[in-house]
């Protein structure tokens, strides 16, 4: 049985090999490709990448249904009675607090908290620790598209005339495209990298 993250010995990294820190743009293009990409989702992969980390985290298995676009879904949504008691609290802040809470924690008990940050910004910025000035604008790697699709999928709620709130809650959840990719950039490259990293190397760089 794999062990899981809270399991672990709690050591800290306080900084990142050359070979580690050479792998950092592999991982920012490959979520960069993930976040812009138009292609259908392999739905039995999504599915068993959703079942397992709610099984990491210790929450029941949830139900994952699947729908061509975003409006068929919330139609699909909104014909269910009182919808936002079926569904829950945001799904956002659901799947946030049991899923990627869980393995942040997880995370920061083994990155010193300056390197996790540093971390972080490198990720996004690629001229990190550079500053923004007007010659020269510190511009994230990841585009966002989040005002785009936002006032896109506005424009398309308010045709079925929802109230305020109703088109919030749907927004709110739908729209976060880079925020997840650079989020889910960190956390391969933590999982996948460092764990690899350590496994090969010496003990200087104590790992999961």
């Amino acid at each position: 049985m794999p062990r899981r993250i809270n399991d672990m010995p709690k050591r800290i990294i306080t900084e990142l090999s050359d070979e580690q820190e050479a792998m950092l743009p592999i991982y920012r293009d490959k979520w960069r490709s993930i976040q812009i990409s138009a292609e259908s989702i392999k739905q039995e992969k999504v599915a068993a990448v959703i079942k397992a980390a709610y099984a990491v985290s210790d929450y029941p298995e949830p139900e994952i249904l699947f729908y061509s676009s975003p409006m068929t879904a919330i139609e699909k949504i909104l014909a269910i009675e009182n919808f936002k008691v079926y569904l829950g609290r945001d799904i956002h802040m659901k799947f946030g607090k049991r899923v990627i809470d869980h393995l942040q924690h997880g995370i920061t008990q083994q990155l010193e908290e300056h390197l996790f940050i540093r971390l972080r910004n490198q990720i996004q910025h690629p001229e990190f620790p550079y500053y923004s000035t007007h010659s020269h604008p510190l511009v994230s790697y990841f585009p966002y598209t989040e005002r785009c699709l936002e006032h896109q999928l506005t424009a398309d709620l308010e045709k079925l005339e929802l109230e305020f709130t109703d088109i919030l809650y749907f927004t709110n959840n739908l729209t976060r495209p880079a925020d997840w990719a650079i989020l889910g950039c960190m956390l391969d490259f933590c999982i996948s990298v460092l764990k690899r990293m350590f496994e090969k190397s010496s003990c200087r760089y104590q790992k999961f």
